[in-house]
């Protein structure tokens, strides 16, 4: 902790790799949550503003880079979702059809098919997408759901870095070898996807804690900064992030309740009003495990295997766009981390980092005064 210019800062590896003043980044939060105003927020306020793109056309990712370019001359990243698609095993389509029309017949919005049931995807964009990054120099590429190894050596040649989201020691230890040059150990507490390479037989993932995470991560990879995420909710949990070896920490549930955050009305009041039992590790929105609030659209998913990624989310995205668009969290992946106790009511974001570098430091500080 030093003072420059009359301004407080949190001097880690990250910092000094990205040129930010603090070890905070926002997590990429796909879907439209990430709104170039709170990628530009987060990052004008010295910490590191990531812009969720798993969702977006190539037209609007390039978009909203240059929107976030207009709002910040700030470091800022983008964030993609590289799993492929999944195959089909033993799933009921028909059972999963009609357990959606059910949510349609409810919502008031048309029904679909059978024959609407995307068992052909629709062609990736993903290269599209990072062409549009590469183009726009966009300083940082965050990777999540898998091994971002077929784009290191062109990113490190066009000058950017890559951050990676794992959930293992041994996934740590594999992008550490191919060069990536920040790791996120992403903890069980996390809101959003698991950042699991490869699902287990049935389905699962591993569900290791942020706490016994993070060590065993930095033992492992050596030299390459970890962040730590997954339940941190406040600067106590930056500074125990920090003292088991982090060089930072990235949040997302935290943000999502900022004045610039896309999460509509219901689903602030929904995250405002939950406690951390209030949360589970799903398939049912998208077919790939991720941590959301419990709501009906889980409840009565119950039972009922979804299809596999990424194929669940496209044949329920009308449902999640009309739930959008009518302030409903019942229909709407309703994702968050467990750390919801410590959400306050809706500020700025620049106010939310303010804060939290000032818990931090208190707790910081609360430590020495311990070792005297």
């Amino acid at each position: 902790m030093n003072m420059t210019s009359g301004k407080i800062e949190l001097p880690t590896p990250i910092t000094a790799m990205f040129d930010i003043r603090y070890p905070i980044v926002l997590a990429g939060m796909a879907g439209g949550l990430t709104t170039p105003q709170l990628v530009a927020e987060v990052s004008n306020a010295g910490g590191l503003g990531i812009l969720g793109a798993a969702r977006l056309s190539p037209e609007q990712t390039g978009q909203q880079v240059r929107a976030i370019k207009s709002m910040t001359d700030k470091p800022f990243g983008v964030n993609f979702l590289i799993a492929p698609p999944e195959p089909y095993k033993n799933q009921d389509i028909k059972t999963v059809q009609q357990t959606l029309n059910n949510f349609r017949k409810e919502m008031q919005i048309p029904k679909s098919s059978l024959e609407n049931a995307m068992t052909t995807l629709p062609p990736s964009q993903l290269s599209e997408q990072l062409r549009v990054v590469f183009e726009e120099k966009v300083p940082i590429l965050s990777f999540g759901l898998g091994d971002p190894s077929k784009w290191v050596s062109e990113a490190h040649a066009s000058g950017m870095k890559i951050m990676t989201m794992i959930t293992t020691v041994e996934e740590a230890q594999r992008v550490a070898d191919i060069g990536v040059d920040v790791i996120v150990a992403q903890g069980a507490e996390a809101g959003g996807h698991r950042s699991t390479f490869k699902l287990l037989e049935n389905g699962e993932v591993p569900l290791v804690g942020t706490m016994a995470l993070v060590p065993q991560v930095v033992d492992a990879v050596g030299k390459v900064p970890v962040v730590a995420a997954g339940g941190i909710s406040d600067g106590r949990g930056i500074a125990a992030a920090l003292a088991l070896g982090a060089s930072g920490v990235q949040m997302g549930t935290r943000f999502l309740v900022a004045k610039e955050s896309g999460a509509f009305p219901a689903y602030k009041t929904r995250l405002l009003a939950a406690k951390e039992t209030d949360t589970t590790v799903t398939r049912v929105f998208t077919g790939r495990p991720a941590r959301s609030i419990v709501n009906k659209f889980i409840k009565e998913f119950e039972g009922i295997d979804p299809l596999p990624w990424p194929s669940q989310g496209l044949i329920a995205d009308d449902i999640f766009k009309n739930a959008w668009l009518k302030d409903n969290a019942d229909f709407f992946p309703i994702l968050a981390g467990q750390g919801l106790r410590l959400l306050k009511e809706q500020t700025r974001a620049k106010d939310i980092v303010e804060e939290l570098v000032s818990q931090t430091i208190e707790s910081i500080d609360t430590l020495k005064m311990l070792q005297k």
